[in-house]
């Protein structure tokens, strides 16, 4: 009886655990993007100029990565 309440009491603590977890959790079969630099500082810009930057990234997933590009 005694082992049989023990082992339901480590479940108990593994679900909690995989449920209310602080950590990032990973998801399989999905893919992920990795940016080399993800910010960049444009110091200050005049009115009127336009401004352009690249950024470079890497899929880090195992699926194809898609975007969607929207103007403003």
């Amino acid at each position: 009886m005694k082992r049989f309440l023990g082992s339901r009491g480590i479940l108990a603590v593994l679900v909690f655990v995989a449920v209310f977890s602080p950590f990032p959790r990973t998801s399989w079969c999905a893919p992920g993007a990795l940016a080399q630099d993800a910010s960049f500082d444009a110091g200050e810009v005049a009115q009127g100029r336009d401004l352009e930057h690249e950024f470079l990234l890497k899929n880090v997933g195992d699926e194809p990565l898609t975007f969607t590009i929207e103007s403003c």
